[in-house]
């Protein structure tokens, strides 16, 4: 947040916050985030899991803690660290704290893992 990593001579500078408070804030933001998101998953996991020869009805239906902790990892991912991070922070200007590539792989597979899951699943044959 501080961009004294980003190129020297760079017009994005204006937009580095230089408050340790607002450092701190946002780091506890991200790590609340990220328990929120590891949270839901498991939850979301052991609610699926214990449907798992219920009805498709009812498996479709316990999905919903599953898709709030992908929603919510994909958001921190793509939104925090690829958009707020990248962009207006200028991360990709940094050799040291350039973290896109491996954010955006990140969001990327919760997305694919949200498509994946919110399929509705069917009554066998």
């Amino acid at each position: 947040m501080s961009m004294d990593t980003i190129f020297p001579d760079s017009a994005l500078r204006s937009r580095a916050i230089d408050s340790e408070t607002m450092w701190r804030a946002a780091y506890a933001l991200i790590i609340a985030t990220e328990a929120s998101t590891g949270f839901l998953l498991a939850l979301g996991a052991v609610v699926l899991l214990s449907r798992l020869r219920a009805s498709a009805k009812l498996f479709n239906h316990a999905k919903l803690l599953a898709v709030a902790g992908l929603t919510l990892g994909f958001c921190l991912w793509f939104f925090g660290f690829v958009v707020i991070g990248g962009e207006y922070f200028a991360m990709w200007q940094s050799k040291l704290w350039n973290a896109e590539e491996a954010a955006f792989r990140i969001a990327g597979t919760m997305l694919a893992a949200l498509v994946f899951v919110s399929l509705p699943d069917g009554e066998l044959a």
